[in-house]
């Protein structure tokens, strides 16, 4: 058996974690939802929600892993970083697994307006991204991105 290790402290985004907007004449609102927190933006552009200790965390070849829902569908990406998985739950969140490309921003990176309410987040070293990889939804619910492998039946192709 293999064991893995979220690096990440606060794995089911417990903290409210500040953000960027690209813009002067927008704004970012954040709302408790729950257990978890609600960013909403309006007014255009670009914004990102910036996690604790991410710089010091999310280093070149890690893969990050994070799962939010969201509405009106901002476009939501890990900041400096090549996607290599993505699918939806049952439940309805929206899941993405990237792998960190440099050492740069690393913030949760949002284009057009919408609200993202993240609901996890774990950094894992690039060697356990096979391990991980058999950890999430099933490949019916996984888009796959590019060349990213996927995990059929626990077996991968």
């Amino acid at each position: 058996m293999s064991y893995i290790t979220n690096l990440y402290t606060d794995p089911s985004c417990l903290k409210q974690y500040p953000t960027w907007n690209s813009s002067s004449t927008a704004t970012t609102t954040i709302t408790q939802s729950g257990t978890n927190w609600t960013y909403a933006h309006t007014g255009g552009g670009s914004w990102a929600i910036m996690p604790k200790d991410r710089m010091e965390l999310m280093k070149p070849g890690y893969v990050v892993v994070i799962a939010y829902t969201a509405t009106d569908e901002p476009i939501v990406s890990v900041e400096n970083s090549t996607a290599i998985a993505s699918g939806t739950t049952p439940s309805g969140v929206t899941w993405q697994a990237a792998k960190i490309n440099k050492d740069d921003g690393h913030s949760i990176y949002c284009l057009h307006d919408g609200s993202m309410t993240l609901k996890a987040m774990a950094v894992y070293e690039a060697d356990e991204w096979p391990t991980v990889q058999q950890l999430l939804p099933p490949i019916s619910m996984v888009q796959r991105r590019n060349d990213a492998p996927a995990v059929i039946g626990g077996e991968r192709r």
